[in-house]
């Protein structure tokens, strides 16, 4: 039975390595690996100008403690699926087995993330602590090892029944406290964070040992996962296993009235039909309000006028584009079977939709803008004219499409 445990979490693993790998093709396409490119050097300049003149007075260690603490929560993945609570229950008793390689998983699955943070830190600490590095290992060491003591905790409380956000709570404040000790005063007292997870860990065991396999938890927990993951694919291509759902936002209302009088016909309903589902939708507005808030942030930080012209730039165009899967999502829905029109007019909303985009996030761009560079402020005029060109090649291959699918 203990072959059996390793082979059936070495075939769900397979299978979720499989499926990444095809929906990889669309995430990481040309135009994305030049995007993250290009983050990527914005971010690096930015931090080396940042690095040159550090701002005094700030205590950067329980500012790093927290985000580390934050990353270090690494989250169980467990591989069921729904059927194995009924399936699976024969096969209990080696469940233990099972979630060893379930924790090593969910531990190699995220500890790259925790490395390049560590390099990403080490520059700060090395300059505000004079040169030396002495104490930056020993923080390494704990932020490597602390986050699998977690998971260990993590499913022994998941095992005896606590809420969630209890074992969360008590992670961050474990956590928390060591790195701080380990980055502010330098000690190995911070190892002492090993001891309390370990020792945590071994008396929910002792109190859990005797209980059943949590089969509905750890199932609701894994398909929370393939949600989160499947939103985040759904920007790049049609998602079948994702279901969409709706979101009140008062604040937006004034933007959904319905049309009225001769404004109530089919060459005005697509562009409502657009604005309504971008404006309650989950998925698509949290999306580009997350593109905005980056750009915001990545031009307001490095502050340079050709270079925030080049970032706003980038983003308007990744934000039209992200929108090109939206115009599937709606195009093919419902709609078009209750009040079939005719293509010129789904497209013909769906452009005057992108364009009302393109105006509030250029508007956007422009104000942060002048806040850079009010002198140069025509330039930025660019995102304008980037988001117009796009909006045109976009429609310009959606009519291509649309051709194809009639022959």
């Amino acid at each position: 039975m203990i072959d059996q445990a390793q082979a059936l979490f070495k075939t769900r693993k397979e299978g979720i390595a499989k499926e990444k790998r095809y929906y990889n093709k669309f995430i990481f396409n040309g135009h994305f690996s030049v995007f993250l490119v290009l983050l990527l050097g914005a971010f690096i300049l930015g931090y080396g100008q940042w690095l040159r003149a550090i701002p005094k007075g700030i205590n950067y260690s329980p500012i790093t403690s927290i985000i580390f603490a934050l990353t270090s929560m690494f989250p169980v993945r467990t591989l069921l699926k729904e059927a194995d609570k009924l399936f699976l229950l024969p096969f209990e008793r080696h469940m233990t087995r099972y979630m060893r390689y379930s924790l090593i998983y969910s531990y190699l699955q995220r500890i790259a993330l925790q490395i390049v943070l560590l390099i990403v830190f080490f520059p700060l600490f090395y300059q505000i602590k004079g040169h030396t590095y002495g104490f930056y290992i020993l923080f390494s060491i704990l932020a490597i090892i602390a986050p699998f003591l977690g998971l260990v905790l993590k499913w022994q409380w998941f095992k005896y029944g606590l809420e969630n956000w209890s074992v969360h709570v008590v992670l961050f404040i474990i956590f928390t406290m060591g790195y701080y000790v380990a980055l502010d005063v330098g000690k190995f007292t911070s190892v002492a964070i090993i001891g309390v997870l370990i020792a945590f860990a071994f008396f929910i065991w002792l109190a859990s040992r005797n209980h059943l396999f949590p089969w509905e938890r750890m199932i609701q927990i894994e398909q929370q996962h393939h949600t989160n993951y499947y939103k985040f694919v759904n920007m790049f291509t049609d998602v079948k296993h994702l279901s969409e759902s709706a979101v009140r936002r008062r604040y937006l209302d004034p933007l959904l009235s319905v049309p009225k009088g001769s404004k109530f016909s089919s060459e005005r309903m697509y562009l409502f039909l657009f604005t309504r589902s971008f404006a309650r939708g989950k998925d698509a507005f949290n999306i580009i309000l997350r593109l905005v808030i980056i750009a915001a942030v990545l031009m307001i930080w490095l502050h340079q006028p050709i270079i925030s012209l080049i970032i706003g730039s980038l983003f308007m165009y990744i934000i039209l584009l992200q929108m090109a899967q939206f115009y599937t999502q709606q195009a093919y829905g419902l709609w078009p079977q209750v009040w079939p029109v005719d293509d010129s007019k789904v497209i013909k909303g769906y452009r005057q939709f992108l364009y009302r985009l393109m105006i509030v996030v250029a508007v956007i761009f422009i104000i942060i803008y002048a806040f850079i560079a009010i002198q140069y402020i025509f330039a930025s005029l660019v995102f304008i004219l980037v988001g117009w060109l796009t909006i045109i090649n976009i429609v310009k291959k959606l009519k291509y499409q649309e051709t194809l699918l009639r022959d």
